[in-house]
């Protein structure tokens, strides 16, 4: 069984890590505002508008809504964007773009403002569909309509990804639906670090080290390609560099940019190696218990990666490198022991805790099946686990031990 889950996972990867870059991104204080340019040079007349109310009430955008008046364009604005979005924010926008005879999609906001857009873009080529329809890999099967991605948080990397994860409450079932299709990949991402100015030192930490899990385990998943090695490794050293600073000094626009820059290295990484068990298990707790994502990330990953082994300790042995934390010369278990040391003390500078409090023994069972079915047999993982293996690792994650 497990031959035949690593030969889907190498084929998969191949394929992926084949993909053109066919993306366009832009980078650079304004450069949000070319949106409206890139808007009109399509010929769009009207444009779905997904972002926050709070963003809104900031007056953010007060000066790209001003240009997109002067290119003629109107903004048709959903602002019923959750923290946690569910399948009914995303079906909602779905029929605010079919209503308002929009022609394209403009997402203004962190990951869940972004994905929340794309799966609104999905259902809106498939009418008739339900999230529950398209959840899973490769099952949307149409192009969305034009779709610009400009992320105000520097973690998600929804904005390079073929992925998108919304949450299911109906019924009381609490599930988060992981999407992935090629179709979601965004037409342009524009990193605006103007845009995180207001962005308090919790979130940045919480997306950071979101980004970081992306990194880390797109480099650690089996099959990676020299590519997506060297983008990884970039975004891994870029987040030590910058993001306790970041986190201490949020008003620094170059700091903020390097941080969107790694987040959107880290999301291109994982768009042709995948994500792994950390978000695996991370989804099916957020999805049961409503928290943080990258609070869970950073909470779980050094968990994970112990529990890894040998099957991922010279991956995790050269990242220490990229983190500044390796001793030459020492073996690769200890070089991997320092750099998930060093992942627990970038926890301890942002007062995240080494365990989740919330999760239940009660629940353990369902975590872990629903951790096996969205990660086997897609994520090529160092080394694959059973629901047996999952209930262990929750024990630890739940006492901090």
């Amino acid at each position: 069984m497990n031959g035949l889950m690593r030969s889907r996972q190498f084929l998969f990867s191949v394929v992926m890590g084949a993909q053109p870059d066919k993306q366009k991104k832009l980078s650079g204080m304004g450069s949000a505002l070319e949106s409206a340019t890139l808007l009109r040079d399509k010929g769009i007349r009207r444009v779905l508008l997904v972002t926050t109310a709070g963003t809104l009430r900031r007056n953010t955008l007060d000066d790209l809504q001003k240009m997109l008046d002067e290119a003629g364009i109107t903004p048709v604005v959903f602002s019923d964007v959750a923290p946690d979005p569910t399948t009914v924010h995303a079906t909602h926008c779905a029929q605010t773009y079919q209503e308002g005879s929009c022609e394209a999609i403009l997402a203004i906001g962190g990951g869940s403002v972004i994905d929340c857009a794309k799966i609104a873009g999905a259902l809106a080529v498939n009418p008739g569909k339900t999230v529950a329809d398209i959840s899973g890999t490769m099952r949307v099967g149409r192009k969305i309509p034009y779709f610009i991605a400009v992320p105000t948080t520097a973690g998600t990397g929804s904005e390079a990804t073929a992925g998108a994860v919304i949450a299911d409450i109906s019924d009381g079932i609490h599930f988060k639906h992981p999407i992935n299709d090629l179709h979601l990949v965004p037409d342009v991402a524009i990193l605006d670090p103007y845009l995180l100015l207001t962005l308090p030192p919790k979130i940045t930490a919480h997306t950071g080290m979101d980004a970081l899990s992306h990194a880390v385990e797109a480099y650690t998943n089996r099959f990676c390609q020299k590519k997506t090695s060297a983008v990884a490794t970039r975004s891994v050293q870029t987040i030590f560099q910058n993001l306790t600073r970041s986190f201490d000094d949020g008003q620094n626009l170059e700091l903020r940019l390097a941080l969107l820059e790694a987040s959107y290295d880290a999301g291109w990484a994982i768009n042709r190696n995948f994500i792994g068990y950390v978000h695996a298990i991370s989804h099916a707790i957020g999805g049961l218990y409503g928290l943080p994502h990258g609070y869970i990330n950073a909470v779980i990953m050094p968990y994970v990666f112990r529990k890894y082994g040998k099957s991922a300790e010279k991956r995790l042995a050269e990242l220490a490198f990229c983190a500044s934390v390796a001793k030459h010369g020492a073996s690769d278990a200890y070089n991997a022991d320092a750099f998930i040391v060093a992942i627990e003390m970038l926890n301890v500078h942002f007062g995240i805790p080494n365990k989740l409090d919330a999760l239940r023994e009660e629940d353990f069972a369902k975590i872990a099946k629903r951790a096996v079915s969205e990660g086997n047999p897609t994520y090529p993982v160092p080394q694959i686990w059973n629901e047996h293996d999952f209930i262990d690792l929750l024990g630890h994650i739940r006492c901090g031990a």
